[in-house]
């Protein structure tokens, strides 16, 4: 048993936005998916943008990535972004489905700036 297990709503965001890019024909390794730990937490990093349609000159930031935890999905690379949340009213499927129809368009879901934290 791997001792990074991601929690059920990150599970089920990992098992919507794979199943999505699965149907639509892409490959999963193009977006770099990885479980990571970070302050005792465990998350999918992936990324928006497939990498094979990154610049020579590949950086982590053009890559839009994002990391979904169990409560909540981060923009790492995004200084005060907004969280979006996980919860009852917006489950991770749903989280996952957002992000699924951007990437299937060729776009990304950019981070919200947090008001609390611009002020």
């Amino acid at each position: 048993m791997s001792e990074k297990q991601l929690g059920t709503n990150a599970q089920s965001f990992s098992d919507h936005v794979c199943a999505g890019l699965q149907a639509g024909g892409l490959d999963l390794d193009d977006y770099s998916m990885l479980i990571v730990t970070d302050k005792n937490e465990v998350g999918l990093l992936m990324a928006q943008v497939p990498l094979s349609e990154m610049p020579q000159e590949r950086t982590l930031e053009a890559s839009e990535p994002i990391v979904c935890y169990e409560d909540r999905i981060e923009w790492p690379m995004e200084k005060d972004a907004a969280l979006l949340p996980i919860n009852e009213q917006q489950p991770a499927s749903m989280c996952a489905v957002m992000f699924l129809s951007a990437m299937l368009t060729g776009s990304t879901l950019p981070a919200q700036k947090c008001e609390e934290c611009e002020k």
